[in-house]
Order: structure tokens, then C-alpha cells, then sequence
């Protein structure tokens, strides 16, 4: 696939770096991924970090980023962490669509249903940094995007690619075919992917097999000279995917989505452009191991106006969205097939939202941009008072929380504002304070796991929402040979959601919380055809309550690379250093009760890349990730939970890969 088929716009850092008179056409374009995706950035700086190699789904995509890390639990599915903050910390939106994943145990979080080659772009904006995109997402915006279709003269496009890693046998099959012209197109995208236990760096097999098929069908028409239409139909398969890190595996989990998209240009007036977006993402998921097995369904609903207008020489998005997830799962007993708890009873939260954006030009070397948000939010569950297992989740919240009510409300208010102000030709400085809310989700509100025997899992449906405030300063550079930038972020957050183990037990409360951290790029050109970079990201993360670490807090990384480009040829070599992380909350120490598993080891990585694109248009690529077949884990991933020892699931050793793509 030799088009531009995956943008990775990071937005990170000093993405809205943009004054008036800066041309967007400086804007970097850096291959990576063998060639088949691309990463476009507005912050003109070269990003390194990024992997090379083929991946499982967008969260590995995801993981591979600076200041990005990762949850694993298995093969597949691995849960992005930014700035310290994951799962409803995070907006990720599928093709403008939200999709709640049917696993309260997060085997399926929204990156899961991913298939990387069917985006034409993904943006991350790290922190809060607008109000465009729902509520909350204080750690980050994930954005998977897809474009109206640029087709070639002849009227069809079609693009194959295929990968394998050798460390699991894991293979890779994806079809992009497009037909149609400029009035309007028909897309129909497949992809496949299979693999086996893959083995970590001293030899031991890791239970990660899974098998993933996905299709989409789109198709767009234009209305008129400045109206289009565009509808998207994706289904998404995934089976027998193995968790060590659950104690449970999936035979199955699939999701459906639906997307509609309208947009209107306007050419006589202040406004600009409107943008009305309607989704309905369905999930069902299935969890089950030798005692247990639990069905799931996750529903999730929406839309969003948006509109774009130029008034008082001020850039304006303006508009209002509607969410409305539904939630339910119950444990059945294997050998008796009688309800054992519900973990969730039949949870509904709808949310509403209006915001406005604006940014103006100051002058020519500073930009004022700022927006507010109110959202409200309507909880409950409605299945809290029937019996599961000889008793009621509502009996199970009063006896540890001390709750009779379980539905609630809330009138949330974020904002933020940005100023950039440039202090020369060659460097920026940005400013950004906030203020974000993030509502506390199903599981948090409303899990009720509670076994005859062994440990409780209890949500508190009366949990506060999190208000994170966040101050960040960015320093940015741009010379002909010399790129970089060095952000310094802080967020203090006023009932934080802890999770927590308390007797053995899983619960819930409000605390105070600080998060604070660096994050350095820079690159350099060596000559016409090497390039050096490097990134340095460092973190902490308080609960100010207790004075204690908060737990999966990502340890001190450096990352550097040094790539060739050379008429068709590509190479890179990527040095990845990860210190210890000795600052933890372990679940295991009563006097903390946090999610660490263990104080994690540091480790250091070696990646090979190579690529040649040959002038038919067919891309070979090949290259070998962790070339000393390192042992290693990441800090936040889950407890390998079949081993005796304290350890999270571990990552693969040594992985051989190859990856063919090429347009016809």
C-alpha cells in the first residue's frame, strides 16, 4: 500500500504550534511502519519511537509512540496508557464513532477493534488540548480516522498487504479495494490476522493465540458542489483469544458499527463548514475459563453537530453531542449454569454535551486559542435490585460503601486556553491550562463481581467525577537541520478515582492526586540521507491523600534511533532504554492496595528495520524487533496470572518479521 494509507498526526506535544503565517506544507511527512503507513506531524519535528514492525491491532500501534505506553493482558488488545492515564481517561474514537468494549475486565478495549491498514489516519493529542471530542479525556485524544476517497483517473484503487512474525507464527492478510471517481465511491475493506503462543526472551511460551477477521463496506456520494454523504458499515470478529493476564480467555468477541457522516461547506456567509456525525457501535463478548463463564453486551449510541464559522476575526467550532452507552454481563456458575453475580446490572449512562472553540490571531508571532464544555451526565442500574447468586449488587454496594441510592447525575464544566507565542524565527513557547471532567464509567460506578469464595470486585455508584487541572509549557525548535521540542506538564486532580484492594477486595474511592512529567524529541540531520533522533520521557504520579505512588505510573525512557533514506531504499536502527520503576503501589501491600504487581526491572532493546520499494509499487520490508531476545515486561501490564511468582505477562523475545504491500 503505497499511498499515504495511515497517517499518525501526533498531536502531542505543541500539535496546535500553527501561527497564521506558518505554512502547513513544512509539516514533516515521516514513513514509517515499512512503508505502509505514514506519521504527519504539525509540530515539524521528527517523531521517533514509532514501530517499525507489523502490529496486532491500534493499541500496539499506539504503545510504540513517545510518552505512550500500555496495559497487557495477552497476544492482542493492549490498553494505551498517555501521561499516566487509561481506559475512560482517554476519548478514542473509531471513524468519529465512540465503542465501549463489551469485557469489564478490559479484554476488549476500544483499540481491540482496530484493523490499523482499514485508517487512513490517527491523531493523538496528548493532554487536554480541545473540547471538540466528548467529556473528560484528560490524558489524551485518540482519533482513527478515515477520508473522503481521492481515487486515480482510472476509477479503482485496490491495496493488499500481508506481514508474518515469526515469534508466534503470527500472520497478517489486508485488502483495501476502492472504486468510483469524484461524485462519489464504494469501499470494501478485509483484513485477517491469526497467530500462536509467542515465546518471551528466555524461551517461555506466553498464552497469546488469537484469531481476528474483520470487513468494512463504505461508500460516499456528493450531494451537491459542496455537500457530501458518507456511511460505513464494519464488522469486526475476534476468537479464542487467550488472557493469562485475567485468568480468563474470550472465545469470542464481536462488535458492529455504523457510521454516518454529513458535511456542508458554506461559501457566503461566517460560517464555514457543517459536520453532523451519527453512530451506533453494538459489542458482545464472551469470558469464560474452567468454573465461570460470563456473557457480556456493550450498546453504544450517538452524534455530534459541529460547525465551523469565521466571526470577529475569530476562528469558531462550535456544536453539541449525545452518548448513550448500555451495559450487561451476569457469571454463570459452569457446572450448575445458575447466575453467579452480575458484573454489570444493566448499567445505562447517557451523557449530553455542548462546547465552543475559538482561536484568533493576536498578531503575527502570537495565537489565542481557547473553548468551554458543559456536559451532562445521567447514571444508573437498572437490574441493581435482582438477585445474582443469593444476593443483589445494591446489597453488595450499601455493605461496602454504605449506598442505597444507585442512579445519579452531574453538570460538568472543562475548558481550556492555549497561547503561543513565537519567540524568534527558529523556536515557540505554548502555554495550555485546563480544566477537563471525567465522569467515573460502567465498571468503576457499577461492578459487582462477588464470588461465594475468594475476592469482591465492587464499583461505588456514587463515586465524584474527576476534575483535572493541568498547566503545560512547550518549547519548540525548527532549524533546517535541527528539530525538536521539550513539553513540561503538571495535572493536580480533585477526586481522582483510585482503585483500590482493601481485604483482599477490589473498591473504589475519591482521593487527590498529582501527575506531572517531561517529554523531549529532538532530531538532526547528519547529512542528505541519515537522520539522528532522540525522545526522553519521565513521569510521577501521587495520590496526595496518602503520599503514596500511584500505581501502572510508566518508568523513565529514552529512545533513540538513526535511519537512511536513500531513493528506494529505507533503514533504521532503534535503541530503546527503560530504567526500573521502584516508585509503586503493589497490590499485595496492605499498607497500599494499589495495581503494581511487582517493582519492575529496567531493560534495553535493539530494533532493525529495513525497506525497498520497487517502481512497480510493491513495498518489501523486513527487520528484527528486540534483536538480543531480551526478557522483559511493562511496568503497567497485568499479573501473569498462571504463574506463582509476581510478574506481569510478559512481552515477546526475539520476532523476526517480513511485510509485503503494494497498489494496483
Amino acid at each position: 500500500m503505497n499511498r499515504q494509507i495511515l497517517s499518525l498526526a501526533v498531536a502531542a506535544v505543541v500539535s496546535d504550534v500553527a501561527l497564521a503565517e506558518v505554512d502547513t506544507d513544512h509539516s514533516m511527512v515521516i514513513e514509517i511502519n515499512r512503508g505502509l503507513p505514514y506519521l504527519e506531524t504539525a509540530v515539524r519535528e521528527r517523531t521517533t519511537g514509532v514501530k517499525a514492525a507489523p502490529v496486532a491491532d491500534g493499541g500496539e500501534l499506539l504503545q510504540s509512540l513517545t510518552g505512550v505506553s500500555a496495559v497487557r493482558m495477552g497476544g492482542r488488545a493492549l490498553d494505551p496508557v498517555i501521561r499516566g492515564q487509561s481506559q475512560t481517561q482517554l476519548n478514542i474514537l473509531l471513524d468519529g464513532g465512540y465503542i465501549h468494549g463489551g469485557c469489564p475486565n478490559r479484554m476488549d478495549p476500544p483499540t481491540a477493534y482496530t484493523s490499523v491498514d482499514s485508517y487512513d489516519r490517527v491523531t493523538v493529542i496528548k493532554g487536554n488540548r480541545t473540547v471538540v471530542y466528548g467529556g473528560g479525556g484528560s490524558g489524551g485524544t485518540v482519533l482513527f480516522e478515515r477520508d473522503w476517497l481521492m481515487i486515480d483517473e482510472k476509477g479503482y484503487n485496490a491495496e493488499l498487504a500481508g506481514s508474518y512474525r515469526a515469534n508466534g507464527e503470527q500472520w497478517e492478510l489486508g485488502a483495501d479495494l476502492m472504486l468510483g471517481g469524484d461524485q462519489g465511491y464504494l469501499r470494501f475493506i478485509a483484513h485477517e490476522g491469526e497467530s500462536e503462543n509467542y515465546k518471551d526472551g528466555d524461551g517461555n511460551e506466553v498464552n497469546s493465540k488469537y484469531d481476528s477477521q474483520s470487513n468494512a463496506l463504505l461508500a460516499g456520494i456528493r450531494l451537491g458542489a459542496n455537500t457530501t454523504l458518507q456511511a460505513s458499515f464494519e464488522k469486526a470478529d475476534e476468537e479464542d483469544v487467550l488472557f493469562p493476564g485475567a485468568a480468563m480467555d474470550s472465545p469470542y468477541a464481536d462488535a458492529e458499527n455504523t457510521r454516518i457522516k454529513l458535511e456542508h461547506q458554506f461559501t457566503r456567509s461566517s460560517l464555514r463548514q457543517l459536520r453532523v456525525e451519527a453512530y451506533q457501535s453494538d459489542v458482545v463478548h464472551l469470558m469464560e475459563n474452567a468454573m465461570m463463564t460470563s456473557p457480556s453486551s456493550s450498546d453504544t449510541e450517538g452524534m455530534r453537530i459541529v460547525v465551523d464559522a469565521h466571526a470577529a476575526d475569530i476562528d469558531w467550532t462550535f456544536g453539541a453531542d449525545l452518548q448513550n452507552n448500555d451495559r450487561t454481563a451476569v457469571a454463570y456458575s459452569t457446572s450448575s449454569g445458575m447466575a453467579a453475580f452480575s458484573q454489570w446490572p444493566g448499567v445505562e449512562i447517557d451523557q449530553t454535551g455542548f462546547f465552543v472553540e475559538g482561536e484568533k490571531a493576536l498578531n503575527q508571532n502570537n495565537v489565542l486559542k481557547a473553548g468551554m464544555r458543559y456536559d451532562r451526565v445521567e447514571a444508573s442500574a437498572s437490574r441493581a435490585s435482582e438477585t445474582f447468586g443469593g444476593s443483589t449488587p445494591l446489597s453488595r454496594y450499601t455493605h461496602f460503601y454504605g449506598v442505597t441510592e444507585t442512579a445519579s447525575d452531574e453538570n460538568n464544566l472543562g475548558g481550556f486556553a492555549t497561547w503561543t507565542h513565537r519567540l524568534n524565527p527558529q523556536y515557540t513557547l505554548e502555554t495550555t491550562l485546563s480544566r477537563s471532567v471525567r465522569t467515573a464509567d460502567a465498571t468503576e460506578r457499577y461492578i459487582a463481581k462477588a464470588p461465594m469464595m475468594g475476592a469482591k470486585w465492587i464499583g461505588n455508584p456514587q463515586l465524584e467525577p474527576e476534575k483535572h487541572h493541568q498547566l503545560e509549557l512547550v518549547l519548540a525548535t525548527q532549524r533546517e537541520q535541527l528539530n525538536g521540542s521539550l513539553s513540561v506538564w503538571y495535572n493536580r486532580v480533585d477526586d481522582y478515582i483510585l482503585r483500590y484492594r482493601s481485604a483482599g477486595n477490589d473498591l473504589y474511592r475519591n482521593v487527590e492526586a498529582t501527575l506531572y512529567g517531561i517529554e523531549a524529541e529532538i532530531s538532526y540531520q547528519l547529512s542528505p540521507v541519515w537522520t539522528l533522533g532522540s525522545a526522553l520521557v519521565w513521569m510521577e504520579g501521587e495520590n496526595s491523600d496518602t503520599d503514596q505512588p500511584l500505581s501502572r505510573i510508566s518508568p523513565l525512557e529514552l529512545t533513540t534511533s538513526l535511519d537512511y533514506q536513500r531513493a528506494q531504499w529505507k533503514a533504521g536502527v532503534e535503541w530503546k532504554l527503560v530504567a526500573g520503576q521502584n516508585s509503586v503501589c503493589l497490590s499485595s501491600d496492605p499498607e497500599c492496595g494499589g495495581q503494581d504487581v511487582r517493582k519492575t526491572p529496567g531493560y534495553g532493546l535493539v530494533n532493525l528495520h529495513t525497506e525497498y520499494q520497487a517502481s512497480s509499487g510493491l513495498i518489501v520490508a523486513l527487520g528484527v524487533d528486540n534483536l538480543f531476545d531480551r526478557a522483559y515486561s511493562l511496568h503497567e501490564s497485568r499479573d501473569y496470572l498462571l504463574d506463582p511468582d509476581p510478574v506481569q505477562v510478559r512481552e515477546p523475545g526475539q520476532n523476526i518479521w517480513l511485510r509485503l504491500s503494494g497498489r494496483f
